[in-house]
């Protein structure tokens, strides 16, 4: 090949005028830095040899020239270079040949890995000097000596942590190190790496992505991690092999490993719950608890799934047939109607998220009245138990943390949630009790407002995505807290069940029943997914299928519940709601929707009209919350358990007409100042007047004075029960926080409910 010809003023520097020659002659060279560079020899001998070719640094700003090191043929000489470069003798005043030195932990075998020897990266085309693509893919991240040379240097840099370098695949690797001395040499840090196979990004509720997982082997252990958790010490813990990664700075190496592996790797969908979601490039899909998804085989990983109920929902070896669907219907619906209405809100959960169903379905039922059997109907669409098919793993039972409870409910999207059980009983203690009107208030509101468990925060206080109820709650209790508030219940449809009313066989189901079912339903869940699927748009059909449900089941409501309030019509609109699961059902099996319906529509109306009866009761216990809340403050007042303060924050009687004793005061020092226990309550004269207390303080004075009538509330519910009982002061310039205010007190901005002052004392 006969070179272009080019002359040193063409070019910036002899590094780039080397660089382009090379080039030229097909030597492949690759810049992996500002100042070095790999390319094949140009000499005569195997054209597997290296040369290495630094660019030294000049502090002058002039010409430093380019040193050459060959890697092949010892008997390389600078003659025979610049013959093949087509450079004159003069050239040697800026273009050297160097033997190169080997010493150190990396031999010439492993340098014939590096990137040049196989073809991994990309040659830059500008004479050396990165273009804006490989400049990002490969940054000046190993060191530069100063008119050194040492060790041509192993594996491929570390994007992000200057001075290392690493090989791996699928076998094993090797992290390494730079050593400064008069030369630069490699030293061995770790006898492994960690090999990315997948890159998984997670798909936000927009469907953009919210977060990274990274499929990692290390040694014989291959996980899924979070990006997130790999920053932590615990996220390394559960990798056997890891010797030498204790350090946070050795660890962020290997971070740095590992996303660089990454942004060569395809991206896969990830997603954190089950159910529906429209994945990039493939649409509407279904994703089962253990990672298949309808339609089959979408590039999608599902990661978080419980061991046994990913278990569960692996597919039996057999499905049934129609005529053994339709018979393990007509079984379900000759033992009780309770089952058929849980297999009614089991199937229209499957459709949750297409059309959501804004309520909570709830067992209220005596011990051993069979509520656990009725539920596992609706799990048994999604779920089988291995060795034994009968019963189906919960969600999670109500005796739970309320931590593990938000996890298990954002997960189970779109498919049936079995909490179960409330272990009430008519001697449970008060802190029981609390502790599970906390959790249902958690559930029901969350599952009725459409709105998070919780609040999060990062760590820099801004807002985070939440825990979310992502289907529909079915919630398994042998008796519902006496406090429960009607708020509540309005946001559930209950089915109240006795041990000998019939409601449920469960001697039947105990027996071997339950375990009849099991291919049937799975085969029914399975053929709704694919129903859903198939509709040109989902969410008008399901809302069809409500209004035929609505429509049928009214009737039965009207002879018991002719004139019903606007609670109750939203009540019976929820549960119609619910029926439409029947719709669904029905399509399946090639049963008729309405004969389904009938089954259940009478006994369902029923439930919902002593559902109505127990909501007026607790709305009229509600109507006596202002009046205790004022008892308990006037008595925690009078006993030195509370104190009042003026609109500075200043301990001093303020309330007029309000002798010292009654705002809670007690004279000190000479009767020049004033002492007081307890919260505080401010005196607003300017805000109606209002009496100024925080919601947990006021809450903690509830809670102490055992007023069963106000002792049960948490503080989340307890401002609004307030607002609705007239207790307290209406925000009206702030619709996100209507039952509390924010008022200066001092210099302090305080969160407060402006108690009316009226409801303590006769002013």
């Amino acid at each position: 090949m006969t070179l272009q010809p080019i002359t040193q003023r063409n070019y910036a520097s002899t590094y780039h005028l080397v660089f382009d020659k090379l080039q030229q002659l097909g030597c492949e060279p690759v810049a992996f830095g500002p100042s070095q560079f790999h390319a094949r020899c140009p000499a005569a001998h195997d054209d597997a040899s290296l040369l290495l070719a630094t660019r030294p640094r000049s502090r002058s700003g002039r010409d430093a020239g380019v040193v050459l090191l060959c890697h092949g043929d010892p008997a390389c000489n600078q003659e025979d270079m610049f013959a093949a470069l087509g450079l004159s003798p003069a050239a040697s005043d800026t273009v050297t040949l160097k033997a190169p030195v080997q010493r150190g932990p990396v031999a010439l075998s492993q340098q014939l890995l590096s990137p040049l020897a196989s073809g991994r990266r990309r040659p830059s085309q500008n004479g050396g000097a990165l273009t804006s693509q490989s400049r990002s893919e490969h940054p000046a991240s190993d060191p530069d000596p100063d008119n050194e040379v040492g060790e041509v240097p192993p594996g491929r840099p570390v994007i992000g942590s200057t001075g290392w370098r690493y090989d791996v695949d699928e076998t094993g690797g090797t992290v390494w190190k730079a050593r400064r001395g008069k030369e630069i040499a490699w030293e061995v840090v770790l006898d492994w790496a960690p090999y990315v196979s997948e890159r998984l990004v997670v798909l936000g509720e927009d469907g953009k992505s919210a977060g990274r997982y990274y499929t990692i082997t290390i040694g014989a252990d291959t996980l899924t991690k979070s990006l997130a958790d790999l920053r932590t010490a615990d996220g390394w813990n559960d990798f056997s092999d890891d010797s030498g990664a204790a350090s946070r700075s050795t660890r962020e190496v290997l971070i740095n490993i590992i996303t660089d592996q990454g942004k060569r790797l395809p991206r896969t969908p990830v997603v954190t719950h089950t159910g529906w979601h429209r994945l990039p490039d493939a649409g509407l899909t279904y994703v089962y608890p253990d990672g298949r998804t309808y339609p089959a085989n979408r590039l999608v990983r599902l990661v978080g799934a419980p061991e046994d109920l990913s278990r569960a929902a692996r597919p039996l070896d057999k499905s049934a047939t129609d005529d053994e669907c339709k018979e393990a219907i007509q079984a379900i619906a000759a033992h009780g109607w309770a089952p058929m209405m849980a297999l009614a809100v089991g199937a229209r959960s499957l459709a949750h998220s297409l059309r959501p169903v804004s309520a909570t379905f709830v067992f209220d039922a005596e011990p051993n009245s069979g509520k656990t059997s009725a539920a596992n109907t609706a799990r048994s669409l999604l779920l089988t138990p291995r060795p034994h098919a009968w019963p189906p793993v919960p969600t999670k039972g109500m005796n739970s943390t309320v931590t593990d409870i938000e996890c298990a409910l954002d997960f189970e999207g779109d498919m049936p949630i079995l909490l179960d059980d409330i272990p009430l009983t008519r001697v449970s203690s008060a802190a029981e009790i609390r502790d599970m009107e906390r959790k249902l208030e958690l559930v029901i509101r969350a599952a009725g407002n459409a709105t998070e468990l919780k609040g999060r925060r990062n760590r820099d206080l801004t807002a985070k995505p939440g825990n979310r109820v992502r289907s529909i709650p079915v919630i398994a209790a042998q008796m519902l807290p006496p406090s429960l508030q009607e708020s509540l219940y309005r946001r559930s449809v209950v089915a109240y069940l006795s041990r000998d009313g019939g409601e449920v066989d469960w001697r039947w189901y105990k027996d071997g029943g339950g375990q009849t079912l099991s291919a049937p339903l799975r085969t029914l869940g399975d053929r709704m997914i694919a129903h859903l699927h198939d509709q040109a748009d989902a969410n008008l059909y399901l809302e069809q299928l409500e209004t035929e449900a609505l429509r049928q089941f009214t009737p039965y409501v009207n002879d018991v519940l002719p004139e019903r309030s606007d609670t109750m019509e939203g009540v019976t609109t929820a549960a119609a709601a619910m029926l439409a699961g029947f719709g669904l059902i029905a399509a399946a099996a090639g049963l008729a929707m309405s004969d389904l319906i009938a089954v259940v529509a009478q006994p369902l109306a029923s439930s919902l009209a002593r559902q109505a009866a127990r909501m007026e009761e607790q709305s009229t216990a509600q109507g006596d919350v202002a009046t205790a809340v004022g008892e308990v403050l006037r008595k925690a007042l009078f006993h030195k358990r509370a104190h009042v303060r003026d609109a500075r924050g200043i301990l001093r009687p303020v309330v007029p007409g309000q002798v010292e004793q009654d705002q809670g005061l007690v004279r000190r020092h000479e009767r020049k100042t004033w002492d007081g226990k307890g919260p505080a309550l401010y005196w607003l004269p300017d805000r109606g007047p209002a009496l100024g207390i925080s919601t947990k303080n006021l809450n903690m004075l509830l809670k102490a004075s055992g007023d069963p009538r106000v002792n049960s509330y948490v503080d989340r519910s307890l401002p609004e029960a307030l607002l609705q009982a007239g207790a307290i002061h209406r925000n009206e310039s702030q619709k996100d926080r209507v039952a509390s205010h924010r008022v200066r007190v001092g210099s302090d901005v305080l969160r407060l409910l402006l108690i009316k002052p009226e409801l303590v004392w006769d002013l």
